[in-house]
């Protein structure tokens, strides 16, 4: 069922996903022991284009336009002269959301996919990333002919309290294994938290 052109409900009700006997487990454990949920740690939004000029300035303004933030350039790490790309030429846009901004934009993005995402958009670490064909998938967002139509990636890291260790510059610390998220603890989240299936 495709959600082009309907507006993005308020308060939608939806029957929770169902947990298996883990992801349950996972669920008791984070109320028993709130420094063990996971978080979110960012949303990066990518507009890969491939090549400078028109095309990326066009991504720069529909980044800007569904973030709400003013997107970084990517430049190509070495040049390949089958696709015309010159080493440090700027092919991309991308944007770091935290916050709320990015609480706002995920709301979206996964009701663009209908809450439904792949096991494999998982990886081990418990991060998810997935992308969209178009756009225009996104609700009230409305064809402009003169920026076409673009898609994008999106990835959502996440980490749990504690992790600030190992990125302090004063005594920093490697995060034990003990304490990292696992993929299944990743998938159990998402689900728990945001209500999607995963396939």
């Amino acid at each position: 069922m495709r959600r082009r052109g309907r507006v993005l409900p308020e308060e939608e009700e939806k029957e929770p996903v169902p947990l298996t006997e883990a992801e349950k487990a996972f669920v008791k454990e984070w109320e028993a022991q709130p420094m063990r949920k996971p978080r979110i740690l960012k949303v990066c939004v990518n507009f890969a284009v491939g090549s400078s000029g028109q095309e990326l300035e066009k991504a720069r303004t529909l980044s800007e336009r569904i973030t709400n933030q003013v997107p970084a350039e990517g430049r190509a790490k070495e040049s390949v002269r089958g696709f015309g790309i010159r080493k440090h030429e700027p092919i991309a846009v991308f944007s770091t959301l935290r916050g709320e901004n990015a609480e706002e934009f995920l709301k979206k993005t996964f009701w663009a996919v209908e809450d439904r995402v792949k096991r494999k958009n998982f990886d081990t670490q418990g991060n998810l990333s997935f992308g969209l064909d178009e756009h225009l998938k996104l609700p009230n967002i409305r064809f402009d002919p003169q920026i076409g139509v673009h898609g994008f990636d999106t990835s959502i890291i996440l980490e749990r309290p504690g992790y600030r260790t190992n990125r302090r510059r004063v005594r920093s610390n490697k995060i034990p294994s003990r304490h990292r998220i696992t993929k299944e603890e990743g998938i159990a989240f998402f689900k728990h938290t945001y209500n999607l299936t995963v396939e």
